[in-house]
């Protein structure tokens, strides 16, 4: 039975450090150090799950460093062949979300490929801009969530950070609300990518 994740990202950028992002090459997972991502094998409710990830950990950001390459723009393009990708973008507030949902053949370096997709951004972002991701696993039910902000980026913390977590909720909710309803409607990801570049 094939297995999946959902990404869900909320993010204040504004458009011009939003396009100066999607023309960027892509950075590899191996960028941060194995320290910056064990956050990824500490999210999971499965004590089990999170000694079998941190033991893969090194090998599984090695093998998505193989599926990253490009830039940006066509790693997001690419997500028009995974399940129900969207991408909106309010230009008055800067509040920037993404969503897609995808297979997952090798979960770690899966989990960490989703985030790769993003936690680029912090170069981009400016003092007060930031935002939230989160993956979600079908194989349990469990997420884990990466806040980002300006050249900083960092994972919460499965059973503390309540009051982290309360605010980054609290700002993905204002985010979600920003995005006007009727940005990249009937648009596929590609589409709305080449306009964000564009105009």
């Amino acid at each position: 039975m094939s297995q999946s994740i959902v990404v869900a990202a909320a993010v204040v950028i504004a458009k011009p450090r939003l396009r100066a992002f999607l023309r960027a090459p892509v950075v590899p997972a191996s960028a941060w150090t194995e320290g910056e991502w064990i956050g990824v094998c500490e999210a999971w409710s499965d004590s089990g799950v999170r000694r079998r990830y941190r033991e893969e950990l090194a090998g599984a950001i090695d093998e998505c460093d193989g599926w990253l390459d490009g830039d940006y723009a066509g790693l997001l393009r690419g997500l028009d062949d995974e399940g129900s990708p969207a991408i909106a973008f309010d230009e008055v507030t800067g509040s920037l979300v993404v969503d897609f949902e995808a297979r997952v053949d090798f979960e770690l370096p899966s989990l960490i490929w989703a985030f790769s997709v993003l936690r680029g951004m912090e170069s981009f972002l400016d003092e007060g801009d930031g935002g939230l991701v989160t993956v979600t696993v079908d194989w349990s039910g469990d997420s884990a969530l990466m806040l980002l902000a300006s050249n900083r980026s960092s994972f919460l913390d499965r059973t503390g950070d309540a009051v982290s977590r309360a605010r980054a909720r609290n700002a993905e909710f204002d985010v979600r609300c920003a995005v006007s309803d009727g940005e990249g409607d009937g648009a596929s990801v590609a589409e709305t990518v080449d306009r964000l570049l564009r105009s």
